[in-house]
């Protein structure tokens, strides 16, 4: 929260400097949907096989003009990311009871499980845009730049009932050591309830810090207000998980389809003394 109040101020002594209206400056907000992507650097068993789960990306900008083509862009957001994945996978240590934690010490142990990871984020970019007029009308823009990411509520939702393995192919089933039997013999666990919803806050990187890049096309409905398609990637650059060592080396990339409008504030006029 901290760094977050840092970076509003910052981004807020920028805006509200002198000179704000130098050029045409506009006001919007942006709504939109985000496909995101966990990436495992090193095919993690953890974090690998995830599947997209969209969501709600949108916010307000300003669009400070410092030329009649470039300008510089402020955002602030809020992005709900996340990725699914189902059927039979290695079980995260957080899922399993500290006995049978006990009972298999470092190994690997696998369900059949429907798996959902969702991440809400405050998103900060800035981003450089250089807009080509094409008419009186419509325009089209590249931008690029950085953002800063700060996650709030990640949670980690997990459905179903099965049984455990001690195989990635689902053939041999966790058994229950009974003194005096042989191994052979030893009763199968029943099969677990594997329907929870973990606060995983304590696992996940509380921000995240990347590079984007996108295209738009606007159109000017008059002078003031005009209407805005947008789509632009993501890339974070921290590892989403603290534990490196045994959830892997993930990271979320994300590509985001939105519509926006915007105003269009008069040029500040410069009075002489």
């Amino acid at each position: 929260m901290k760094n977050t109040k840092i970076i509003l101020l910052i981004v807020c002594c920028s805006l509200w400097g002198p000179g704000l209206f130098a050029q045409d400056t506009k006001f919007g907000v942006r709504l939109g949907v985000g496909i995101p992507n966990l990436e495992s650097r090193d095919n993690n068993i953890y974090a690998s096989g995830f599947n997209s789960v969209a969501g709600f990306d949108g916010g307000v900008f300003l669009d400070y003009g410092i030329t009649e083509k470039f300008s510089l862009k402020f955002e602030l957001a809020f992005a709900r990311k996340g990725g699914d994945k189902d059927g039979l996978q290695p079980i995260p240590t957080s899922l399993l009871p500290p006995e049978l934690a006990l009972l298999v010490g470092d190994n690997v142990l696998y369900a059949e499980f429907d798996n959902t990871a969702i991440f809400s984020y405050i998103t900060v970019p800035i981003l450089a845009k250089y807009e080509w007029h094409l008419g009186s009308k419509w325009g089209v823009y590249v931008n690029g730049g950085v953002y800063a990411d700060f996650i709030i509520n990640p949670t980690q939702q997990t459905e179903g009932e099965s049984q455990i393995f001690l195989d990635p192919e689902g053939t041999i089933a966790l058994r229950i050591p009974v003194e005096g039997l042989p191994p052979n013999q030893w009763p199968e666990l029943p099969p677990q309830d594997f329907n929870t919803d973990n606060d995983i806050n304590d696992d996940i990187s509380n921000m995240d810090f990347g590079v984007m890049l996108g295209v738009g096309a606007s159109y000017a409905i008059n002078s003031k207000h005009e209407i805005i398609a947008d789509i632009r990637g993501s890339y974070g650059l921290i590892p989403l998980q603290k534990d490196t060592d045994i959830y892997g080396d993930v990271h979320m990339g994300t590509l985001v389809f939105s519509l926006g409008y915007a105003y269009t504030f008069d040029k500040k006029k410069k009075t002489v003394d």
